[in-house]
């Protein structure tokens, strides 16, 4: 039994069920705004055609949607949820700045090392034996996508550099993170009792919702990275962080190649190569150890923050 001070004593299959239904009416709430937004900016409804939708002359609209679609459906559902089933919200979802350099410097270097495992994960998808009609339909989502994308990153200037930094770095970075790390998987610790399938399973939903087969495994392992960085750490602000500057390199990169000229640059992770995979791995988990050391040692300085009666905090520091 958990026994949580912060908590409402609302069980956490009711938890879940409400985090649900938050979920589903952000859903609808984007959809509504989305089609308002589509006619207060441009004048006219929505194209029928999705394709019709991301062309170059409805950048702008494309960029404001993006922005309020993934508020509501990522980060307003996940706060409320918040609001209901705990006492303190904001210690709820892991809102504190209680993090020193060190963590920062060791979440530097998992982040170098990120993009080499991705590479390795990247190459090792597009080997697994899977029916032809299958990998038909996943190149023909992954096309979809990556037109999608390359409309909301048509990066021409700096002023849109800055923009993209901002819409597809920054605010997806906080939004995704307070829904899966500090909502979902938080729910999923205390659900479960322990910390492992709750980052596995929460790391397999965020993979899902993207979309793309050929980068299901890349984003497995983001999901467990950034998991572990927030469980060990108890701040979400450098899950944020991580998963800013993930992104912001990607964006980055973009932007620099689209000023060389280059037509169609590859991701960061494309250019290692395979076998160093799997030595970011072990530096990882080496890494990992270091940074789990180091987050205990600045959670030791408030000890204030202990829940002296939650039987999940007693069964995580025996884990250690």
């Amino acid at each position: 039994m958990v026994i949580d001070k912060n908590s409402k004593n609302i069980n956490y299959p009711s938890q879940f069920a409400i985090l649900l239904g938050l979920t589903g009416a952000g859903v609808v709430a984007s959809a509504i705004l989305t089609g308002l937004i589509w006619v207060m900016m441009q004048g006219m409804t929505m194209p029928s055609k999705t394709d019709d939708l991301f062309q170059l002359k409805y950048y702008n609209v494309l960029m404001v949607i993006q922005a309020v679609t993934t508020f509501f459906i990522f980060f307003v559902p996940v706060y409320f949820f918040a609001v209901i089933c705990y006492r303190n919200p904001n210690r709820f979802l892991g809102f504190n700045m209680r993090i020193n350099y060190k963590q920062i410097f060791l979440l530097l270097c998992i982040l170098f090392l990120t993009f080499p495992l991705s590479g390795t994960l990247a190459e090792f998808t597009k080997f697994l034996p899977i029916p032809q009609s299958w990998a038909l339909k996943f190149k023909e989502w992954e096309v979809s996508r990556e037109a999608q994308e390359a409309a909301l990153i048509q990066i021409t200037s700096f002023p849109k550099y800055i923009i993209s930094l901002f819409i597809i770095a920054l605010l997806p970075a906080i939004f995704e993170e307070t829904f899966f790390r500090a909502g979902m998987q938080n729910l999923f610790i205390r659900w479960f009792k322990g910390p492992w399938a709750a980052i596995i399973l929460t790391s397999i939903i965020f993979s899902i919702i993207h979309l793309s087969f050929y980068g299901f495994f890349v984003r497995f392992a983001l999901g467990i990275i950034l998991g572990l960085l927030f469980y060990y750490s108890g701040s979400l602000w450098l899950s944020i962080l991580f998963h800013f500057l993930f992104n912001g390199l990607q964006v980055t990169l973009l932007y620099a190649m689209n000023m060389k000229g280059i037509k169609q640059p590859k991701d960061i992770e494309q250019h290692f190569p395979m076998w160093t995979g799997l030595v970011a791995l072990v530096l990882l988990i080496y890494l990992f150890g270091f940074f789990k050391k180091t987050s205990e040692m600045e959670q030791a300085k408030y000890p204030e923050d202990e829940l002296p009666e939650n039987d999940f905090n007693n069964w995580a520091g025996n884990q250690s």
